[in-house]
């Protein structure tokens, strides 16, 4: 066996010197590869670039292929697998295998849960080339500053989609369905196909943008004054993203790197610029909405009997086509919203004219009556409703409901109350039907609670312990385990943690647990590795408290830097255990 030995004048042998230049190429590889993947991840196109039978190849998922390609290719004669740690590595294998054997066991959907743990694969992929690009302190700044740059652009495009800047929702048509609601208050989403999706993946640009901020020499003035407003704009998107958790983990970010910087003793230089930055984070969140918008949605689950209405109407009223009547009747306000008819998305009084003997939808769109002064929670308020024909003669019910103009109908939130009066019309026929609208009457919207979905999650566990229904199978299975009656496919348990229970029972929990002890010692070491450092810690911190409420891994782009943050925090981990070692 032979033995590299040190040349005259500190040169190297040539093997070690060969070796250490391959492992350096493999790790620029990594790094641009890292860099190109963390650039294109927020915008994957709805329209598959490939599609095949049973499978699809998305946009980002081609670019994250040709990344694995190089690096395979550059990894050839390198010793990249000294730049990974085996224990994470061994736990990361042990997850992919435990959600590969759930999906092979799984009752139902097996090629769905396939698809689940392919990403889960193609995750440990993304970390470990993350680890390997980010060996070197340079190649870790340049990975953090593509994060940051990739989320300015988010948070911009999440702020023109909120203000619906003139061929914004084109643009973005090409990465999500469409506009996000809550209360008829506008959940800007940018490139995502989920508003929560947004806040998380900038939730993670926050904390990385703060270690660079604290980063900063004294005399950088210009440049910290450039990344506090970037931050300043980030923070805004997630606020706009009317995501709770995500003013949580951005106050978590900050306390975490403020602690380090004051523990380190250096708050001095920092604490002026995380004063700036927490001071307009706050002016940011109170303007951003009125204040009762932003204390219904602090305080409750979704928008449950936000908008809802107890009428007093006349059992019945009669009318001619030509002429429309005044009916007196008396409204309260059983939600808690306020009903404000000059507001910007104005509240008013209008009703549908329908069969009287079916849900047929005769006339949809009714005349608005306005009211003459917001009516508050709780309050009663008469009017009188200026109503009119359907358009033809004939025996119909008058369906009475209130609309915010643009966003909802109080008869479709769930549990609303209808009222009706029959209808008697008489005189000649204007129209067959009258103005758009729906052929029947909607059905009331189901939007389940995170309680319920967690015990859905809960009992499905509960049917197979040992290793559960497939990964993300239970958003095609939940409705068996809850009492939603038509469950929408969409909808993930709410949960990181609650989904890998029900997807992989207690196999998978366990590999999750071995796998986060494996990454929480990463992320502890992380701290004490200066400046990025705690930074990188915040981020994973987000990640780990926002998952608690809401589940990303079947997202590309949040799963791409989800892994990628976890990466960076090996590697900050193992380079400030070698510069300790140096020490």
């Amino acid at each position: 066996m032979s033995v590299a030995r040190a040349l005259p004048h500190g040169r190297l042998a040539p093997a070690v010197a060969e070796s250490a230049d391959t492992r350096a190429v493999t790790s620029r590889v990594a790094c641009v590869g890292t860099i190109a993947l963390v650039l294109v991840a927020p915008f994957e196109a709805l329209r598959p670039l490939v599609q095949l039978p049973g499978q699809s190849l998305s946009s980002v998922e081609a670019v994250m292929l040709a990344v694995f390609a190089a690096c395979g290719v550059a990894a050839v004669k390198g010793a990249w697998w000294r730049e990974i740690p085996a224990f994470t590595a061994a736990m990361w294998a042990v997850f992919v295998a435990a959600a590969l054997i759930s999906s092979l066991a799984a009752p139902d959907f097996k090629a769905n849960a396939v698809h689940m743990t392919a990403r889960f694969a193609m995750a440990a992929a993304v970390w470990a080339i993350a680890a390997i690009g980010a060996t070197d302190h340079r190649d870790r700044q340049r990975l953090l500053v593509a994060i940051f740059a990739s989320g300015i652009v988010v948070a911009a495009l999440v702020i023109a989609d909120f203000l619906d800047l003139p061929g914004i929702g084109r643009l973005l048509s090409a990465f999500r369905l469409s506009v996000a609601v809550v209360g008829a208050q506008v959940r800007a989403s940018g490139p995502f196909q989920y508003p929560t999706i947004a806040s998380m993946y900038l939730e993670i640009v926050f904390a990385i943008g703060l270690g660079l901020l604290v980063s900063l020499d004294a005399a950088q003035r210009m440049v910290r004054l450039a990344i506090i407003g970037a931050l300043a704009l980030v923070a805004e998107a997630v606020i706009l993203t009317f995501t709770r958790s995500g003013l949580l983990t951005m106050g978590l970010a900050l306390g975490i790197v403020g602690f380090y910087e004051w523990k380190a003793r250096r708050f001095q230089g920092a604490a002026g610029s995380l004063a700036v930055l927490m001071v307009l984070l706050g002016v940011e969140l109170v303007s951003s909405r009125s204040i009762e918008m932003l204390a219904l949605r602090l305080t409750t689950e979704g928008q449950g009997r936000w908008f809802s209405a107890v009428f007093d109407v006349p059992s019945r009223v009669s009318l001619d086509t030509r002429t429309p009547i005044d009916i007196p009747l008396t409204i309260t306000n059983t939600g808690r919203a306020t009903w404000d008819s000059d507001a910007a998305e104005p509240i008013q009084l209008s009703y549908h004219w329908v069969a009287e003997d079916s849900d047929e939808v005769i006339a949809w769109e009714g005349i608005r009556t306005v009211f003459d002064r917001p009516i508050s929670p709780g309050e009663t308020v008469s009017l009188t409703a200026q109503v009119g024909g359907p358009g033809r003669p004939g025996r119909f019910r008058l369906m009475w409901d209130i609309e915010q103009e643009h966003r909802l109908w109080f008869s479709t939130e769930p549990d609303a109350y209808i009222a009706f009066s029959a209808g008697m019309v008489t005189g000649p026929v204007t129209s067959t039907r009258t103005g758009s609208g729906p052929r029947r009457i909607p059905k009331m919207a189901v939007r389940p609670g995170r309680l319920v979905l967690w015990a859905g999650a809960w009992r499905m566990f509960l049917a197979r312990p040992l290793i559960g229904v497939g990964p993300d199978n239970y958003r095609l299975l939940y409705g068996r385990y809850t009492t939603v009656k038509e469950a929408d496919p969409r909808v993930h348990s709410n949960s990181m943690y609650f989904e890998v229970l029900a997807g992989a029972g207690l196999l998978g929990v366990a590999a999750l647990l071995g796998l986060g002890l494996a990454l929480g010692s990463a992320v502890v070491a992380c701290v004490g590795s200066p400046p990025s450092g705690p930074a990188i810690a915040a981020a994973c911190g987000a990640i780990a408290v926002h998952g608690l409420v809401d589940s990303f891994m079947s997202f590309t782009g949040t799963y791409i830097l989800i892994a990628m943050t976890l990466g960076l925090a090996t590697a900050c981990a193992r380079d400030g255990g070698l510069r300790a070692h140096r020490v």
